[in-house]
């Protein structure tokens, strides 16, 4: 169907009747915008039938537009498949509909909210993205705008999840700053344009910016601007889990007087004022549509004072007086949530001395809203017949946090597969009703925010069924922003950017990256994580260069920026770490990797200062302001970067040694490389490096035919790399040789050895022990057995080296290991003794009171021994609980059980007894490992024919 053809447009008929429902005629002018956008032409809204011209879109609700329905009456339109439905939509073409029309494209909704989503579907046809706005991703530019018939036959779908939305939170600086720069203050100049990106992203729902903002007071031509406003567009509006009965959080401090005397936000001691501050509210606010929170929290979102007991029966006090004011008003029946966040799950679910609030009558016809625990990971979710409460379950959720033990408020850092991960278990435990998630300044989330409502408005393609399919989401998205200058090869590289650094930061996020966190001396850890992030802003330079003009701000906005900087901070840490290193070896390469700090240092000042002052005109204004980089408090106060260290260099030339594996330097006497083997052939380094203000020649000399070396010589006036490798075709068997390496008149001598490690008589499928450990990807297994139609699926590129296993269904747990699916891992082990098996498990949290994250393991089919990868006293959430921050800020459970072995070959079993384990890593040791942040590097297996989906 033509809609554009040498500068006509079809107009876009919106009935009369319906012209009285602002939202419809406002999304109609923002469509009519986006078809201007594409083509340069804007079409025409016209309201009675006689304007109709050959070709038109009809939008409207069936129902409510009276040319609609006399179109279905006559069997033109069929709505069949979304009639009684919740915010579905029908598009259909149709020829000859009535007197003078020769096609009409129909856009009918079973509501107004549906009929919305079916105007965005087909600006999104049109290749007008959801971010046209919020990212300036400028469409395609067509003089003819063509829609292909084999589009316009869609009846879409009822949405999973009732409730969808997001939250505007810890909006300052950074959103807070672009907002009021921008348009004066939260206003519904600014709402417009959230509304307009929540009804393009299929959803309904709006916790709006709080940390200084009041929604129903910021309106700029009136003070309930901003509500009038969500109305018209069909958004429900919400408040936080702190803010009860339509009330923002900071209104309370700047109106108590008008109720009386006393400012304390205390329901025991200052009720009566309280009490009518919330009737205001609902005066204020009851005809407006809203899913109203119940309950109360302390002053600033804190907790509340008092015993858990007189806590619960405080909160049945305030409830009780809540719901009394809602039926005074009318809205008794209104919707309405309780947020059961931080300790309010304590007074949910009750504790030895004081009984909980899950079980009283008064809540039944509440939505209870659960939580993460800031950081991504489920707490206690429904379980049983608790699952099916009649009016259900929502579930908070956080892609940022202002909060303990850290507050992470830049770009993001949770992996898709994350948020997969959780909230398809929070779904498959009935969690249904209500998803919101915390955006903190909205930008640059964008990709996550897409992810988390697409996921909720359409669960049956995205969810537990469709495992493994981010990659293929996040391409799609990619598509859906650049497509159209971009090729199939170029959309694949900027979605591995996207997930690379992502995964990056999730496996530590940026502000709590630290100089030391990556291990400079064991399995050559930071040199690795180093080298990747200099592989991703490579990447993010090489496809910044193919990208049009008139695409660049949307790149660096949705691309560059979070990836480049994200690998700026990283590089920034482990320089300045590698400054100190050598600094204490006396090295004047400590001066380079200062210099290198401090070139990070500038960078990313650029690179903020580009986002907010050099890209879009200036538009994003403020927008990245806020701090992300060597916090020292669970807030950004006292943050700063890096210092690097620096040396004086001595007089003359000082030749310094270092050897891969070893902290010290040498001036003199015997270092030693780590060990070589045959299976693994690894190739190690040795850095020359100079203490003097003088430069040296060099000479390196192999004392075994079968080292080798590069360069075998040189000369250095700061460092020189040399690469050691082993000529395997001159090798037998165990050996050993001397590298001497003499300059500046000193002379090192670098022990290297080969362990030889005969293969024969071992199976196929083995780890091998070297090094005195066996390190296993989750992955990588021999069998995996499955139990009561429960078994292990791998999730690819989740957790922080490989992939992640996960039990489905994910709501069933075992009591014992013999009833349980396992994974099997054959290993061999190269001497007698106690061996460590050290579990790396995602930072799961408690799912219920009474579970854990238990697991077995054990080996040769004797009897496992069970661990729980959560401790003793371990309570998710609680900033209190050190082993909690210790799993959310590195990301990982780190558990171990003990086991004697014999030499030679042995079956691991790992047996999975606890709903929500998931397993990423095993690592067997024969002694203490040394410390480092990811564990070792996977061990040698004899073959990769392993379990077909780790392929």
């Amino acid at each position: 169907m033509i809609v554009v053809e040498r500068g006509t447009a079809a107009g876009i008929y919106l009935d009369e009747a319906a012209e009285d429902d602002g939202g419809l005629r406002r999304v109609a002018e923002s469509f009519a915008a986006d078809i201007e956008l594409v083509t340069g032409t804007r079409p025409e809204i016209i309201t009675e039938p006689r304007q109709l011209g050959s070709t038109v879109i009809v939008v409207g609700t069936a129902g409510r537009s009276r040319l609609i329905d006399e179109w279905i009456a006559a069997g033109k339109v069929d709505v069949s498949a979304i009639q009684g439905k919740r915010e579905c939509y029908r598009i259909q073409r149709i020829e000859h509909p009535g007197d003078g029309v020769q096609q009409a494209l129909v856009i009918a909704g079973s509501d107004k909210r549906g009929t919305i989503y079916g105007i965005y579907a087909v600006s999104e046809m049109m290749g007008v993205s959801p971010w046209v706005y919020f990212a300036d991703v400028i469409p395609e530019k067509r003089t003819l705008l063509d829609l292909p018939d084999t589009k316009l036959d869609v009846s879409s779908k009822e949405p999973s999840v009732k409730y969808r939305g997001f939250f505007l939170n810890d909006d300052w600086p950074s959103l807070g700053s672009w907002v009021t720069g921008a348009f004066g203050d939260f206003n519904e100049v600014f709402y417009e344009k959230i509304f307009e990106l929540i009804l393009r992203l299929k959803g309904n729902y709006l916790w709006p910016a709080m940390w200084s903002a009041e929604f129903s007071v910021n309106g700029k031509s009136h003070p309930l601007a901003n509500a009038e406003l969500a109305k018209e567009y069909g958004i429900i509006m919400g408040t936080s889990h702190h803010e009860p009965l339509f009330r923002a959080g900071s209104e309370w401090q700047r109106v108590y007087k008008d109720y009386g005397t006393s400012n304390l936000w205390d329901f025991a001691r200052n009720r009566e004022a309280i009490t009518a501050f919330w009737e205001d509210g609902i005066r204020r606010n009851k005809d407006f549509p809203n899913l109203i929170t119940l309950g109360m929290r302390g002053e600033s979102d804190s907790a509340l004072e008092g015993s858990d007991q007189e806590n619960i029966e405080l909160l049945k006090e305030i409830i009780l007086t809540q719901k009394e004011l809602l039926k005074r008003y009318g809205l008794e029946q209104a919707p309405q949530v309780l947020a059961v966040y931080k300790e309010v799950e304590k007074y949910w679910y009750g504790t030895a001395e004081a009984e909980g609030l899950k079980d009283w009558e008064v809540l039944n016809d509440v939505t209870i809203l659960l939580s993460d625990d800031n950081f991504g990971n489920l707490r206690k979710i429904p379980a049983g017949q608790e699952q099916h409460r009649s009016a259900g379950w929502g579930m908070y959720y956080h892609l940022d946090y202002h909060g303990g033990p850290h507050s992470y408020e830049w770009v993001n850092t949770t992996p898709l597969e994350k948020v997969w991960e959780q909230m398809s278990m929070a779904y498959d435990y009935g969690i249904r009703d209500v998803w919101i998630v915390n955006v903190g300044d909205l930008k640059p989330m964008e990709l996550p925010v897409s992810y988390f409502l697409d996921l909720a408005y359409d669960f049956e393609a995205w969810g537990t069924a469709a495992i493994n399919r981010t990659k293929e989401y996040t391409e799609r998205w990619v598509q859906q922003q650049f497509g159209h200058a971009a090729d199939e090869a170029a959309v694949c590289g900027i979605a591995g950017i996207l997930a690379d650094y992502t995964r990056m930061n999730g496996r530590r996020k940026p502000e709590i990256i630290r100089q030391d966190t990556f291990s400079f001396v064991h399995y050559n850890e930071a040199q690795r994580v180093l080298e990747q992030a200099g592989k991703l802003v490579e990447a993010a330079d090489h496809y910044r260069r193919l990208i049009p003009e008139q695409l660049q701000d949307a790149y660096f906005q949705l691309v560059y920026f979070p990836a480049a900087a994200s690998a700026n901070v990283l590089q920034m840490q482990v320089y300045a770490g590698l400054s100190r290193l050598y600094a204490e070896r006396g090295s004047v390469l400590a001066n380079t990797y200062a210099g290198l700090t401090a070139e990070a240092i500038e960078r990313d000042n650029r690179l903020e200062q580009t986002y907010n002052n050099g890209i879009s005109g200036g538009k994003w204004r403020g927008m990245m302001s806020s701090a992300h980089v060597g916090y020292v408090n669970w807030d950004a106060a006292g943050w700063s970067y890096p210092q690097a260290a620096a040396v004086v260099p001595v007089k003359g030339p000082l030749m310094i040694i270092d050897v891969q594996g070893t902290e010290q330097g040498y001036t003199s006497g015997t270092a030693a490389l780590p060990v070589f083997t045959n299976l693994q052939k690894e190739t190690y380094t040795v850095t020359v490096s100079n203490g003097g203000d003088a430069g040296f020649a060099y000479e390196v000399a192999a004392y075994a035919d079968w080292i080798r070396l590069d360069p075998p010589s040189g000369w250095t006036e700061t460092a020189e790399t040399i690469t050691v490798s082993v000529d395997w075709d001159k090798v037998q068997g165990a050996c050993s040789g001397d590298i001497v390496i003499s300059g500046a008149e000193g002379t090192v001598t670098v022990r290297a050895e080969i362990d030889w490690i005969d293969l024969n008589g071992v199976p196929p499928k083995t780890f091998v022990e070297t090094h005195d450990v066996v390190s296993i990807e989750a992955e990588h297994t021999v069998t995996r057995v499955m139990a009561d139609s429960v078994e292990w699926k791998t999730v690819n590129s989740y957790g922080r080296t490989l992939s992640s296993v996960k039990m489905y269904p994910d709501t069933v747990s075992f009591s014992e290991p013999a009833r349980s699916p396992y994974l099997e891992y054959r290993v061999s082990i190269r001497q007698n003794g106690e061996y460590s098996l050290t579990a790396y498990v995602a930072p799961t949290n408690h799912l219920s009171p009474v579970c854990g994250l238990k697991y077995a393991a054990g080996f040769d089919g004797h009897n496992p021994v069970i661990a729980d990868a959560l401790p003793p006293g371990f309570e998710g959430g609680n900033h209190d609980n050190g082993a909690w921050c210790r799993a959310v800020m590195d990301n990982i459970h780190v558990t171990a059980t003990t086991h004697t072995l014999s030499k030679g070959i042995h079956t691991l079993r790992f047996y999975g007894l606890d709903a929500g384990l998931v397993l990423q890593k095993l690592v067997l040791s024969a002694g203490p490992l040394p410390y480092s942040y990811l564990g070792p590097e996977e061990s040698y297996i004899t073959s990769a024919e392993l379990t077909e989906d780790s392929l």
